[in-house]
């Protein structure tokens, strides 16, 4: 897919990335590391308060839109939104907090073990379920939505998230892209946003990873302001 809902899938592959990563990193996980684990904790806090987020444009904007044309089609993804996935997350705040809390090496190992056992649940369930939209529902999207309508479809989505959160999660998701993808989301970006709004957004990428961003300018050289 190349159109108007590029991004959602840019948001997808995001997330299947760092589920990944999360499992590997809860396997090799110091449970004696005290900083390490609140680290990881925080990063997973962050990404639970992004899938809410995205799960809940998908769940007031997306599932409507194509509920109109099949009935009951969103039913068993919003299933895994609220009842599935909620498990999954509280069996990793509960690991989480049996590590800051543990008093013996035992349960520090009940708790590392538990939480490798959560971490590979997140990664499945993710990739069970991202599969399903990626490749049921977002055909739906383009067979049954002419291009005006997805392009309205994305903007509602988006502008469901706040401001701070939007910005936190494209930086997220530049982050984590290989080079090309990278590529491919400013160009997306430059397409799809007006130049204050993009301007923006590129301002923030830049300060990030100033070396990264010299290779994108030589990589798409529209963003190199005219001396």
């Amino acid at each position: 897919m190349a159109g108007p809902m590029q991004m959602y899938l840019y948001v997808h592959d995001s997330i299947l990335r760092a589920v990944a990563g999360y499992e590997q990193t809860a396997k090799a996980l110091d449970r004696d590391d005290a900083a390490g684990v609140a680290a990881f904790g925080a990063e997973l806090d962050w990404f639970h308060t992004m899938v809410k987020a995205h799960e809940h444009a998908e769940e007031q904007v997306l599932f409507p839109a194509l509920e109109a044309r099949y009935v009951h089609v969103a039913e068993s993804y919003a299933f895994d939104h609220d009842d599935f996935e909620p498990h999954v997350f509280d069996g990793i705040d509960e690991a989480l907090a049996g590590l800051g809390r543990a008093s013996s090496n035992g349960e520090r190992v009940d708790a590392a073990e538990l939480l490798y056992r959560q971490a590979v649940a997140l990664h499945e369930h993710m990739r069970l379920h991202i599969t399903k939209e990626n490749e049921l529902l977002i055909s739906k999207v383009e067979k049954e939505l002419d291009v005006d309508e997805q392009v309205h479809l994305a903007a509602t989505m988006a502008g469901l998230f706040e401001p701070p959160l939007m910005g936190a999660l494209v930086g997220w998701m530049y982050d984590g892209q290989v080079a090309q993808d990278r590529e491919g989301m400013v160009r997306f970006l430059m397409r799809a946003l007006p130049a204050e709004p993009f301007g923006g957004i590129a301002a923030m990428l830049a300060a990030r990873d100033p070396g990264a961003w010299a290779d994108m300018q030589r990589r798409v050289p529209e963003l190199v302001a005219p001396a």
